[in-house]
C-alpha cells in the first residue's frame, strides 16, 4: 500500500471516529453551513464522506475503467485561467473546495498518476487568442489538456489542434457524467471534440434562471407562481402576466432609473435574449442531417416572435430601467434593495441572498407554451477540456483516462457538494425553491449558437439589438446574407478536418 493510500485509509477511520462519537454525545444540532468536516492530526480540516448510499448507483454515472490501470507516476497537466481553476490544491475546509481536492486526490490514487493545473500557460487570455496554437507549434508537451470557453475550443478545433475525445481510448461520452445529452450538439461530423465533463463548475454557476423578489410580491400583492412552475405550465403568457404590475417613478423625474421601482431587471443585458432563446427550444444555429451546423433563425416566425416578446417585456424603456450595452443593465442593486420583482440571472448569482434581507425565489426561464415538454437551462460559457493532438498515443490513453475518472468521481461527489450544500442549502433562502434549483440544474444544455454567435452575427443580439430601435426581422434580413456566407466557411472547415480524420 503506497503512502497516499495509507493516508487517505487513517482519514477515513478518523472521519468514522468523528461520526461514531457525535452519535453517542446526544443531542441534535443544526448542521452549519460547512458542515461534515473533521480534523486530522496534523490540523488539516478534512470533508466527512457523504452518508452511505441505500441504493446502489446508476450504472451511468459509475467509470467503466479497468481496475488494474497503472500510469506508474505519470504527469497530466491541465493548462487553466486563473479563477477558472477545475482542482486544489489541500483540504481547506470549505464545502466546495474539498470536493474539487477529492476529485483530483481519487485520480491520482487511483491511476496513479501526478494530476497538476498550469495557469502560466494561458495567464490573460480568455478567448480569441492563438495561445493554444502556438503553444502546439512550439512543440512543448508540459501539458496535455487546455480547459477553453466554448467559442475558443470550437475555433481552435478547427485548427485541427484536439484530439477527437471521442476516439479516446477509457472516455465513455455516453455517460451523464460527460453531459450524454449534449453529445450531438458538440460534435462536428462524424466526430465529437467537446464534452461536457462535470470538474469545471461553470456550466452549472452559469446555468440561466430567474429571480423573484418575495418582498416585493407580498407588498403588491402578487402570487408567486410556485405551482406554475411545478406543474409544467411556467410559461411565456405566464411570465408576461405580471408585465408592468410592480412600477414607481421614485424619484418623480419622469424616467426609470436604478431609484425607482420595475418588475424586470437583469444581472446582464447581453445574455436576456439568449436565456430566453434557449428556454424557448429556438436557437439560432442547429444541425442539418450531416451533424453540421446550420442558421435556423432566418424566416423563422417562432423565433422573430421570441425576440419581439424579449425585447417587448424585458428592455420597454417605459417599464424598464434604460441603458446602454456598456453599462450591460445591471439591476442587481434594485433587486437586492426590494425594488424590482424579477431579476433575470444564473444560479451562481444567488449567493446575493448574502447581501439580502428579503427572501427570493428561483425559478426557470420560462417555457415558450405548454406544449414544450421540458425547461432548459442554457449554460453559458461553458469550459470544455481539449486534448492537444502532438502527444504520443500511450500519453493520450493516461489523458482520458484521468479525465473519464475526474468527471465520473465529480458527477458523483463535486457536483451534489455545490447543488445540495451551496445552491439548495447555503445560499437558498426560499424552502420551496429547492426543487426548482435542482430542476435547473437538471435542464442544463449547451447552445451550438454559443460558439459561433459572436463570429457570425457579432454582439448586436445579445444587447445592442434589444436597447436599439430596429425590429428583430429587420435585423435578421440585414445580416442573412453574411452570417450564413460566414457560417459556410466555418462548415468547410468542419468538413476538411472529418476529412483528414477517416
Amino acid at each position: 500500500m503506497n503512502l497516499r493510500k495509507s493516508i487517505c485509509l487513517l482519514l477515513a477511520l478518523l472521519m468514522f471516529a468523528s461520526a461514531f462519537l457525535a452519535a453517542c454525545s446526544g443531542g441534535e444540532e443544526k448542521e452549519p453551513v460547512n458542515s461534515g468536516t473533521v480534523t486530522d492530526p496534523s490540523g488539516t480540516p478534512v470533508t466527512s464522506a457523504p452518508a452511505p448510499e441505500t441504493d446502489p448507483p446508476d450504472p451511468d454515472t459509475v467509470h467503466d475503467l479497468p481496475a488494474d490501470l497503472d500510469f506508474e507516476g505519470a504527469n497530466f497537466t491541465m493548462a487553466s485561467v486563473e479563477g477558472w481553476s477545475c482542482l486544489t490544491d489541500d483540504y481547506h475546509g470549505e464545502t466546495v473546495n474539498d470536493a474539487k481536492y477529492e476529485v483530483k486526490c481519487y485520480a491520482q490514487d487511483l491511476l496513479n498518476v501526478n494530476v497538476t493545473e498550469n495557469f502560466e500557460v494561458l495567464a490573460g487570455n480568455t478567448v480569441g487568442s492563438n495561445v493554444v496554437l502556438n503553444y502546439v507549434l512550439s512543440g512543448d508537451t508540459d501539458v496535455q489538456v487546455f480547459n477553453l470557453l466554448d467559442r475558443d475550443a470550437a475555433a481552435n478545433t478547427l485548427e485541427e489542434i484536439f484530439l477527437p475525445i471521442s476516439r479516446m481510448r477509457y472516455v465513455d461520452l455516453s455517460k451523464k457524467y460527460w453531459g450524454s445529452s449534449t453529445s450531438e450538439k458538440l460534435s462536428f461530423g462524424d466526430y465529437q471534440f467537446l464534452a461536457l465533463d462535470s470538474f469545471q463548475l461553470n456550466s452549472l454557476r452559469n446555468a440561466g434562471c430567474i429571480f423573484m423578489n418575495l418582498t416585493v410580491a407580498e407588498n403588491y400583492n402578487l402570487e408567486v407562481p410556485y405551482d406554475l412552475v411545478a406543474d409544467g405550465k411556467w410559461t411565456f403568457d405566464a411570465l408576461k402576466q405580471y408585465d408592468g404590475v410592480v412600477q414607481h417613478d421614485v424619484d418623480g423625474d419622469g424616467k426609470l432609473t436604478h431609484e425607482d421601482v420595475t418588475t424586470f431587471g437583469s444581472y446582464d443585458c447581453r445574455q436576456v435574449l439568449l436565456n430566453v432563446m434557449s428556454g424557448a427550444d429556438v436557437p439560432f444555429i442547429e444541425k442539418d442531417e450531416d451533424n453540421l451546423p446550420v442558421c435556423t433563425c432566418f424566416g423563422n416566425e417562432k423565433l422573430i416572435g421570441v425576440m419581439e416578446w424579449t425585447k417587448a417585456l424585458f428592455f420597454n424603456p417605459t417599464t424598464a430601467v434604460s441603458g446602454d450595452e456598456q453599462s450591460m443593465m445591471y439591476t442587481q442593486d434594485m433587486f437586492v434593495h426590494d425594488r424590482q420583482l424579477f431579476l433575470t440571472s444564473k444560479l451562481g448569482m444567488m449567493a446575493l441572498s448574502a447581501e439580502m434581507d428579503s427572501v427570493f425565489a428561483v425559478f426557470p426561464y420560462p417555457k415558450y407554451d405548454e406544449a414544450q415538454e421540458n425547461y432548459v437551462a442554457r449554460a453559458v460559457d461553458a469550459i470544455f477540456p481539449m486534448v492537444i493532438n502532438s502527444i504520443e498515443e500511450e500519453t493520450a490513453d493516461m489523458v482520458g483516462a484521468v479525465l473519464e475518472a475526474m468527471s465520473a468521481y465529480a458527477y458523483q461527489e463535486l457536483f451534489p457538494a455545490v447543488v445540495e450544500k451551496s445552491l439548495q442549502f447555503r445560499y437558498n433562502n426560499d424552502p420551496r425553491s429547492t426543487e426548482f434549483i435542482k430542476l435547473v440544474y437538471d435542464s442544463r444544455t449547451i447552445e451550438l449558437s454559443d460558439m459561433f454567435v459572436w463570429d457570425i452575427f457579432g454582439d448586436t443580439p445579445t444587447g445592442r439589438l434589444m436597447l436599439g430601435d430596429k425590429a428583430p426581422a429587420t435585423w435578421l434580413a440585414s445580416i442573412q446574407s453574411k452570417a450564413e456566407n460566414i457560417l459556410e466557411d466555418y462548415i468547410d472547415d468542419i468538413r476538411y478536418l472529418v476529412k483528414n480524420l477517416k
